[in-house]
């Protein structure tokens, strides 16, 4: 869940974007600036004590001017100014979040005890998206401790229909019975 500082500046750059109908550049750019940050650790060193502000400002317009829109390049200095740079991923997946929302995307987290075969995972998305009248983006994740079942989680919501949650399920229902 996105925090406040991320909500407020991803809307803010999305709003923009919306209004001068360039969403979809928005997202290519965030998309390609969040790999960026990943693989050239530009947040360590945006957050390095040692490097000035003066100098980071000067690092992120010179490397990203010719490469983001300056309405992106702009929220990005603001950023770093007001001393948010530890943010900056959380209010890049705000922006992806915000984009996918106003497509008609929604991510689904899909977690089972083992891989799903590819018509299980096809069913599972088909009825995602029969619940949600969305299009379902899937991520899955193997978590061998389910013994057995899935949990998913769209944005708040969360279904966990695996056996390590019924069987905790059931150890609290005979715990209280115990106790009464």
């Amino acid at each position: 869940m996105a925090g406040l500082v991320a909500k407020r500046y991803g809307t803010a750059i999305f709003e923009l974007a919306k209004e001068k109908d360039a969403v979809l550049a928005l997202e290519n750019e965030v998309i390609i600036l969040k790999e960026s940050f990943e693989s050239l650790q530009l947040s360590e060193f945006l957050g390095h004590p040692k490097v000035s502000l003066d100098e980071k400002i000067k690092v992120l317009e010179s490397s990203l001017a010719d490469k983001v829109s300056h309405d992106l390049l702009g929220l990005l200095v603001l950023v770093v100014k007001k001393g948010r740079y530890y943010d900056i991923d959380e209010i890049f997946e705000e922006i992806l979040n915000l984009i996918d929302e106003d497509h008609g995307r929604v991510k689904a987290y899909i977690s089972s005890a083992d891989e799903l075969h590819v018509d299980e995972k096809s069913k599972i998305i088909h009825q995602l998206a029969a619940l949600t009248n969305k299009v379902i983006i899937p991520i899955y994740e193997v978590d061998e401790s389910l013994i057995g079942g899935l949990i998913l989680r769209i944005g708040d919501r969360i279904v966990d229909n695996s056996i390590k949650g019924h069987m905790h399920s059931m150890s609290r229902e005979m715990l209280a019975t115990k106790i009464n």
